[in-house]
């Protein structure tokens, strides 16, 4: 039972790691089988032969799997599964390495967009990554939001903010929570401070949903089937979901340990 819930959960661990769908079949072939011929870990794979040939190549470049040659007959070894925490580790690197020519290039990229003044923009996302994103955004900055804990802990399985941003976050906002045993493990998760406040809802006020205002944005996350993030970008609107925010802070309680 244990060894199944292992294997159904390490194609997507693969996944978040970087290994496309194919990637993923191949690598798992091999590694089954330690060494093997092209054509062997095409048919265990799935994939037709030219196709694997093409994802070994990407798998070497990755430093997952390296190749042999036995008498004239090329054949393809599966390296050491530790080898996925040097990748990761080289990732890392990587995207280090790229964060600050993302942020030069920035400004220019924004430039190309024209503004639309008067007129909100409006732009879908879907999946959890995505959400993630999306956090990591507003986590940097000022916000108000309307927020049950419930949802996130389902969807991700944990505190969205703890899994992003580690043990005692320091957040810049306001969140207005729905009262469940889910807002009382965020309030005990993560610290109040003079810039970041929690208030309780009223207990008939429930949502499926979250929302998160901040600068002239205003951020909506569904969960149910397919989890989608909508982002409204307008000054007047993103004003007026403050207003509303604040009527409801008005009549919100502080967390009892809070008072």
């Amino acid at each position: 039972m244990e060894v199944s819930i292992q294997n159904k959960a390490i194609r997507p661990l693969l996944k978040r790691i970087g290994l496309d769908e194919r990637e993923i079949e191949v690598y798992l072939a091999l590694l089954s089988m330690k060494t093997a011929r092209a054509a062997q870990i095409a048919k265990a794979s799935k994939q037709s032969r030219s196709h694997t040939y093409l994802i070994l190549e990407d798998l070497k470049e990755k430093g997952l799997v390296s190749e042999i040659e036995r008498g004239s007959v090329m054949h393809f070894v599966a390296e050491p599964p530790e080898r996925l925490l040097s990748y990761l580790k080289n990732r890392e690197q990587e995207l280090r390495s790229l964060e600050s020519l993302v942020e030069g290039a920035v400004p220019f990229l924004s430039s190309l967009t024209p503004k639309l003044v008067g007129q909100p923009r409006v732009t879908v996302l879907h999946g959890l990554e995505g959400i993630k994103h999306v956090y990591r955004d507003v986590f940097t900055q000022k916000f108000v939001a309307f927020f049950n804990p419930k949802v996130d802990l389902d969807a991700f399985g944990g505190n969205i903010t703890t899994i992003l941003l580690g043990e005692n976050p320091q957040l810049h906002g306001k969140d207005l929570l729905v009262d469940n045993e889910a807002a009382r493990k965020h309030i005990a998760e993560v610290p109040q401070s003079p810039e970041y406040e929690i208030r309780l809802l009223p207990k008939h006020i429930t949502f499926e949903a979250d929302i998160i205002i901040f600068e002239n944005e205003i951020v909506l996350f569904t969960f149910a089937d397919e989890p989608t993030i909508i982002r409204i970008e307008n000054p007047q609107l993103a004003d007026a979901f403050r207003a509303l925010h604040k009527v409801f802070w008005e009549m919100s309680k502080k967390p009892s340990h809070a008072s």
